[in-house]
């Protein structure tokens, strides 16, 4: 980047500053015009020649002239001044409206061509861009190498920063989760927004998106990683200063680099996830050594060995499906196996569903909870079983997510144990059992009686106390359940039946409002 102080220092051109302000301004050009207003003729960025031999015709506007070249981003101005010029030295009023305006005058002596200074700029900016090449081209060399090491992410991150002389540099997830870094903790970001902010705005472009913003504090750029599909991991780089040429050719290489990275890693993930897939459909059916010997061709570690195991089902969108089995393959670091995941498939819902098979350790129930109501699915878990008995557990996990409800998303097949046997009937057909069973008592009244009878096991005196009623008078209001029901209270079938049906009726009263 060639600057206006870099143009007046040009060595034998003897260019004398009038007014000097800004001299770290960049330059995009030097130009000579005559024109009264030049203006519609600049981009803005240059430095403007000129001799005043129309000066008579703005003897007494240099002000509105000089506000024009401002107001268009000219830099510089630069009079050339001699005894065959129109002008011996630099006006005074043109110096005034150069101070006021801000703008950096100077003066070209009469010996020195104004050709000469456009072609000594022009080869200094072909000098920087020639130095700023190399310059990439070193630093691009120097990340190829840091990519192509050991830990490949992690050092092309660390060495990005080193390149560019300072800042931040991270590899997310979609999620915004940071995956590599080149600190302990991304700064606070440049524009104001949080990494997840910039990354779901980023996020419905795919790989042909990238972003940059820019404040005070300088800048920050984020790039989609990958080569194909949809990108599951973003570049962020948080700059100390502008973005300028040099360092987006850097961070277009790492990038580049990056991208490859993880197109090999995508493909990686996708032969293991296939492999798993089908060691898992393997344990469902009940074929152990077969899946061992599946997972052995991805250098998996066996399943045969695990002592207890679970079976989960997900349900939900393709989108919220993908999101939560991504969180739930993503290692956690606890020193068990991987989750298995199956090929997800659309049930007769509509939606679709995946079957996952997990330790049964606490951590990993958790996990299964966070990813599912994080992105919003419904999920079943199983009930624990040994390896050799996955089918069990899997026919639990259907159970369980049928039986979960927009306000209870996540279902075990424990909760359903602990409920007793009314938790483990088909919810509907068992409230139509129980309002069948129960019909005939509705309107006599006799509900909190009977209730009080089947918790005293049918005990007589123990039941005639907890109501404070004589045990003939308890007696005589049996005798009209019995003839209701058809049926002796005495019966232990008839009795069970009846407490299981108030079970029923009391969770329907606390589901309405």
């Amino acid at each position: 980047m060639v600057t206006v102080g870099q143009v007046l220092g040009l060595p034998g051109l003897g260019l004398e500053p009038v007014v000097e302000v800004g001299s770290d301004l960049p330059v995009s050009w030097v130009v000579t015009s005559e024109l009264a207003d030049p203006t519609p003729y600049l981009e803005g960025g240059e430095v403007l020649l000129l001799t005043g031999i129309h000066a008579s015709a703005r003897a007494h506007s240099w002000d509105e002239y000089v506000r024009r070249l401002t107001d268009r981003g000219v830099v510089a101005l630069g009079l050339g001044t001699g005894e065959r010029l129109s002008y011996r030295g630099v006006p005074d009023p043109l110096v005034s409206a150069c101070r006021e305006s801000g703008l950096t005058l100077f003066k070209v002596p009469e010996r020195t061509p104004f050709l000469g200074i456009i072609r000594a700029t022009a080869e200094m900016q072909a000098a920087e861009e020639r130095t700023a090449l190399e310059t990439m081209l070193s630093e691009q060399r120097r990340l190829t190498r840091a990519a192509v090491g050991r830990d490949g992410p992690a050092r092309v991150v660390r060495a990005l920063v080193a390149v560019l002389g300072g800042g931040w540099a991270g590899v997310c997830a979609a999620d915004a989760q940071v995956l590599e870094r080149s600190g302990p903790e991304p700064p606070e970001l440049p524009s104001g927004r949080t990494l997840t902010e910039l990354v779901e705005r980023l996020r419905p472009a795919g790989l042909r998106g990238s972003l940059s913003e820019s404040g005070p504090a300088g800048a920050v750029v984020v790039h989609p990683l990958g080569v194909d599909g949809v990108p599951q991991s973003y570049l962020v780089v948080a700059l100390p200063g502008p973005v300028d040429p040099v360092r987006t050719g850097v961070v277009a290489t790492a990038v580049a680099l990056l991208s490859l990275h993880a197109g090999r890693t995508a493909e990686h993930a996708l032969f293991r996830r296939r492999v798993r897939a089908g060691a898992l459909a393997l344990l469902l059916n009940g074929e152990v050594r077969s899946a061992d010997a599946v997972l052995a061709v991805a250098d998996d570690v066996p399943w045969s060995t695990a002592s207890r195991v679970r079976v989960a089902r997900l349900r939900g969108g393709p989108e919220q499906l993908r999101d939560g089995l991504r969180r739930l393959e993503t290692p956690t670091g606890h020193g068990v196996r991987p989750v298995l995941v199956g090929e997800p498939a659309t049930d007769p819902t509509g939606e679709q569903t995946a079957a996952v098979l997990l330790e049964d350790v606490p951590h990993r129930l958790a996990e299964v909870r966070a990813a599912a109501e994080s992105s919003g699915l419904r999920a079943g878990i199983g009930g624990p079983s040994t390896v050799h008995e996955t089918d069990g557990s899997a026919r639990e996990a259907l159970e369980a997510l049928e039986r979960t409800t927009d306000r209870q998303r996540v279902g075990t097949w424990d909760d359903l144990v602990d409920g007793g046997l009314a938790g483990l009937l088909p919810p509907e057909t068992a409230r139509a059992w129980a309002r069948d069973l129960l019909r005939p008592l509705l309107r006599s009244g006799r509900l909190p009686l009977l209730r009080t009878f089947l918790a005293h096991n049918g005990n007589r005196s123990g039941t005639a106390e907890a109501l404070g009623i004589h045990r003939n008078t308890l007696q005589q209001r049996l005798q009209e359940i019995e003839e209701s029901l058809g049926r002796s209270v005495d019966d232990p079938q008839l009795r069970a039946e009846l407490w299981i049906a108030l079970r029923l009726a009391d969770r329907t009263d606390r589901r309405t409002p």
